[in-house]
Order: structure tokens, then sequence, then C-alpha cells
């Protein structure tokens, strides 16, 4: 008899694809119910800085094109001109560790927000999903912000536009205000596109396209 209801117990896990003592009512939640959120953005103040965050309207110092350079190699007096920009850390969040620093300047990329393309090849919605997809080494999307306060639309960051700024000068503005910081595993996936583009290898000569008689 034992055997009996042990297979019965069986026999009904499978068929309904329950296990014994669970009601009809638990199988009809959402399946998305169980699956956890992953939020893309969080809101942080003070002057601890970690990879991903972002810092907008930041100033970034811009040497004149006609910059030049004496015998010596040394460049002369000039005047750089600067603007603002919507910046994203790139450097290492162990490096910035207050007190253990490993480095003197934070390196940034620009952001761009996606209105602001409108004479760019990215304004075109074939292209920004090129983009989405990863199919573009030299940009990487984030999605849009819903926290409260700090509303965003969907950005562009550009691995093109890359900047420095002292440690301490973004200590000092990051506890002028709040600002958004892109969380796991969201920043990861920006770093690891970050990487990529500078890894790329142009080989002298590639494989040809399995097209035609190439098949």
């Amino acid at each position: 008899m034992k055997i009996f209801f042990c297979l019965r117990r069986v026999l009904r896990f499978i068929i309904r694809g329950l296990p014994a003592g669970v009601s009809q009512e638990t199988d009809k939640r959402p399946m998305a119910a169980s699956i956890p959120e992953y939020p893309w953005f969080g809101v942080v103040d003070g002057d601890g800085i970690e990879q991903g965050d972002i810092f907008e309207k930041c100033p970034v110092f811009l040497p004149p094109d006609t910059l030049a350079v004496t015998a010596e190699g040394k460049p002369a007096n000039a005047d750089f001109t600067w603007q603002e920009r919507d910046l994203i850390v790139m450097s290492q969040s162990c490096d910035l560790v207050k007190g253990r620093e490993k480095l003197d300047e934070i390196v940034f990329c620009a952001v761009w927000i996606r209105s602001e393309m409108t004479d760019q090849p990215l304004a075109r919605v074939e292209i920004l999903e090129d983009a989405r997809k990863g199919r573009l080494p030299n940009v990487h999307l984030i999605a849009p912000s819903i926290c409260a306060g700090f509303e965003r639309e969907v950005r562009i960051v550009d691995f093109r536009r890359v900047y420095s700024l002292p440690v301490q000068y973004v200590r000092n503005r990051a506890t002028l205000s709040k600002r958004l910081r892109l969380l796991p595993p969201y920043r990861e996936h920006l770093s690891q596109s970050f990487a990529r583009f500078f890894m790329r290898v142009g080989l002298p000569i590639d494989i040809p396209p399995f097209t035609g008689k190439n098949k």
C-alpha cells in the first residue's frame, strides 16, 4: 500500500506539474512574481565614488587645436576652453576607495541623452537597435531612469570621448548634490563593453565571408 501511495503522488506531480500539497491557486500566480527585479540605478550622495556614477553638467577642459609646442617639447602658454558634459565614471571602484586610492585622476566617458542625437546616425531607430544589441563597439546604451527626482531618458555612453579629472576635485563636486549610480550587473556590463572597445584587433588578412562560393 505504501508503494501504491508513493506512485500515486509521483504521478500527480508529473501530470499536474505540482508537488503534493500545493494548491491550484498557488499555481495560478504569475511566473514574474517569483523573478527578482534588478534596478538599473540608485541615487547616492557624499564623496564616495564608484564606477558607474553619473556626474551631470561636469566641466571638461579642452586644449586648443593650435596648441604650440616649443623645441624642447614643452607646450607654450595657451587658453583652454571648457564645456559642461554629462560624464560616467569608468575607473574601477576598487581604485577609488577613499584614503586608499590607487590613482590620481578618475577616468570618465561622455554620456549623451537620446534626444541630443538628432543629427547623428544614432537618431535612427535601426542604428539605435544595433547599439542596444552591442553591434556598435564605440557606444553603449543604458536604460531610462525612473528614480524619483532623477527621471532620465535612454542614454548613450560614448567610448570615443574619454576624460580625466583629479580625484579630489571629483570628491568635492560629489558633495554638492545627489547623483545617479549605475548598479550591478549593468555596471559590469558597461565595463565589459568599454574593455571590448579598446581590445579590438584588426587582422591584416581575415577569413573570407561564408557567402556564395565560400560556403
